[in-house]
């Protein structure tokens, strides 16, 4: 008896003990059973202790099926995807980013320490972290509705992620609020269910086909216009129905009649005639239902009706050009007249350019024509000695004066304007604008002569001290010319 209580006393000092040992080495790990989405992170929260008089060297993660001395940064397969995030201390969490399906397995951490003499110790965890991949996947209940009947979507993984994550929905790429709805036929489309945030770690779509009855039904003519006696028009029905419309059906009214006149999405009328003026509509049908369009009026036109517009259309063209060409017209004659006035005006002030000007003038021809006849002409010649001879030539029209008057003089005007030059415009500095040089003609007595006069012509010179003593050995302020008088 007493022996059998000695033998538990020391027992349960043994388990005491133990415990008090295995209690200074632990590894605890937050969620031993995570769970997280493919293509997502995960994190593994862990803590560890040890004896006070260790020292931390090492410590790392490693797959259990690969054995405890198999680091996981070590691994090929999880190069660049795998953060420590704890220390040397008490933190062992890690990270794994980019999951893929074969990070599925089980993971424990391991530590390796030192005491104060120099004794090395190693210790694993006792359990293991089991993580579990998941996808999405979603669920659009009913697949095929008709309208107004209930849809429920639903975006179903095979865990639940640790993190809790936000699903939000799409359709067809456009954001859909509600996961419970009445159908309507917009809401037909590809349904997809995705992490917030994470958008592009979506579930394959599917489809919600929602059923309805024809609707927006329409009838079209072609070709387009006013309709005329003789000719083909084609009736085309029109409507957006799910499924398809299997039916056309064309009526026509007459008055308070109504007659079938065809079948197909197309009605053609061939050598129309009066009495196709009527109205027409459609029935489109599937399934679902039925539903008529609109009533289009056939009015049919006689070819006279049809014609005057396009008779009308094109005078009112003819007269809007013929508007143009005369405001054109009317609008450059003034243009052409300022410029012309222009030059008359910077011609006139120049006698030998405005006699050449009006001597083209056709309208004057015939006048010119009469004065040349009446007209004397002078050739008056400079002495050898002037100093520019060539240019020595001057030539002027003298007209004759009335014949009432026949003892009248003569007198003959001259423009020197082209006489001059660099050395004639500095001896003739005296002239001035207001100069000028006149001619006197007197007709002599002899039979012979009668039909010669003389012109005396005095050029205003400088006085003599500014000429030269080679200019005033010849005096050129006389200079005589014959002018012949044509005859009678």
């Amino acid at each position: 008896m007493w022996l059998l209580k000695t033998i538990s006393v020391m027992l349960v000092i043994t388990l005491t003990l133990l415990g008090v040992c295995v209690s200074n080495w632990k590894v605890t790990f937050n969620d031993a059973a995570p769970c997280a989405l493919r293509g997502s992170s995960v994190v593994f929260g862990c803590s560890y202790v040890y004896p006070s008089d260790q020292t931390i060297t090492n410590s790392f993660w490693y797959i259990s099926s690969q054995g405890k001395n198999n680091d996981l940064f070590l691994t090929q397969e999880y190069s660049g995807r795998v953060e420590y995030l704890g220390n040397k201390d008490n933190n062992c969490t890690l990270k794994i980013n980019n999951l893929i399906s074969s990070d599925a397995t089980q993971y424990q951490f391991r530590f390796e320490t030192v005491n104060k003499g120099g004794e090395t110790n190693a210790w694993s965890s006792k359990t293991c972290v089991s993580l579990s991949l998941t996808g999405l996947t979603t669920k659009v209940q009913p697949a095929t509705v008709r309208e107004g009947e209930r849809v429920t979507l639903t975006c179903v993984t095979t865990c639940t992620p640790s993190d809790h994550p936000t699903i939000v929905w799409s359709r067809d790429g456009h954001s859909v609020s509600n996961t419970e709805f009445l159908a309507s036929s917009e809401d037909s489309g590809r349904y997809q269910c995705a992490v917030q945030g994470q958008e592009n770690l979506n579930s394959a779509p599917v489809s919600l086909d929602v059923k309805y009855a024809p609707r927006n039904t329409l009838v079209s003519i072609s070709p387009s216009g006013p309709v005329v006696e003789g000719t083909s028009v084609n009736l085309t029905c029109s409507s957006h129905a799910n499924p398809a419309v299997e039916n056309y059906t064309w009526f026509k009214k007459d008055g308070t009649d109504t007659s079938q006149t065809g079948s197909g999405e197309v009605l053609r009328l061939t050598s129309l005639t009066s009495s196709d003026s009527r109205q027409y509509f459609c029935e489109a049908r599937n399934k679902e239902g039925a539903q008529n369009s609109t009533v289009l009026s056939l009015i049919m036109q006689d070819t006279n009706t049809v014609q005057m517009p396009v008779y009308i259309s094109s005078a009112a063209t003819v007269f809007v050009v013929i508007i143009l060409l005369v405001f054109l017209w009317m609008w450059k004659s003034p243009f052409k007249l300022c410029q012309k006035t222009a030059v008359d005006k910077k011609d006139n002030q120049n006698p030998v350019l405005s006699s050449r000007r009006t001597s083209n003038d056709p309208a004057t021809q015939e006048t010119r024509t009469e004065e040349q006849e009446n007209a004397l002409y002078a050739n008056v010649q400079l002495p050898p000695s002037h100093p520019h001879p060539q240019d020595s030539s001057l030539y002027s029209v003298v007209k004759p004066p009335p014949l009432q008057n026949p003892a009248d003089p003569h007198y003959a005007t001259f423009d020197f304007q082209h006489f001059h030059s660099s050395t004639d415009r500095a001896q003739h500095s005296g002239l001035h604008g207001d100069d000028v040089v006149y001619s006197k003609m007197k007709p002599k007595q002899a039979k012979v002569t009668d039909n010669l006069q003389y012109a005396s012509i005095q050029f205003p010179l400088p006085s003599p001290t500014a000429r030269s003593e080679e200019r005033l050995e010849v005096d050129h302020s006389v200079i005589y010319s014959t002018v012949a008088k044509p005859e009678a």
